[in-house]
């Protein structure tokens, strides 16, 4: 079995009731969603942000007015975790907060001038990211992918779906 760079633990431990080929394909998953993760903090820095920055900005631009339990639902992360990314988006410059007329337990939130500019940088950097990476597979490829893909995501809600019962 090859080992990637970037994995964690060698490569010929193999797990219980896994088959090699199987933990060879989970690796080679865990190798791209790091070197993804990695690229794409790169690609953001050198804009001015980060990709949780870049969802936020995204979802608040989209929707002016986004309660934070909305945008934090958006972005799939926990209310502290955005209220966190928040303050720090807030002190930047980037993003307003007020308080809704109507009840004023429910915190709005716009972007400024700056988040404005921000958020255009950023979706540029990531259209540039996307065109780089994905964009450079031949088309076959990436419809492969993306059907791969979708087969994989069926078999994680599967597993989720039974978890949960």
């Amino acid at each position: 079995m090859k080992h990637h760079p970037g994995c964690s633990g060698p490569p010929h431990i193999p797990l219980d009731g896994v088959d090699p080929l199987s933990f060879e394909v989970f690796r080679a998953l865990m190798d791209t969603m790091k070197m993804n993760g990695r690229l794409l903090m790169k690609t953001m820095a050198g804009r001015g942000g980060h990709p949780g920055q870049a969802g936020c900005l995204w979802a608040i631009g989209t929707r002016e007015g986004i309660s934070q339990r909305e945008l934090a639902e958006m972005v799939h992360v926990a209310p502290p975790t955005v209220t966190a990314m928040l303050q720090k988006m807030e002190k930047a410059g980037f993003v307003e907060r007020w308080v809704d007329e109507d009840d004023q337990r429910i915190t709005r939130l716009r972007l400024t001038e700056t988040g404005r500019a921000l958020n255009h940088d950023l979706r540029v950097a990531h259209g540039q990211y996307i065109a780089a990476t994905i964009g450079s597979m031949t088309e076959d490829d990436r419809r492969e992918l993306v059907r791969l893909l979708g087969v994989l995501s069926h078999s994680i809600g599967s597993a989720l779906d039974r978890l949960e019962e």
